[in-house]
């Protein structure tokens, strides 16, 4: 399911946001999802790393 959320966001992030929307063939909508889920998930995998040692 996907939900629609209003966020406030500095000029220039945006400009950031739809250059990589650009070079990636997407939507804002979907740089956003895609950057959001990948510093999650490396995140997540660096905590996971950090409990091995």
């Amino acid at each position: 399911m996907k939900k629609r959320i209003n966020i406030t966001l500095e000029d220039e992030v945006i400009k950031r946001v739809d250059r990589y929307a650009d070079e990636h063939y997407t939507s804002r909508s979907g740089a956003i999802t895609r950057l959001i889920v990948e510093a999650t998930e490396t995140s997540g995998q660096k905590m996971v790393e950090q409990r091995r040692t």
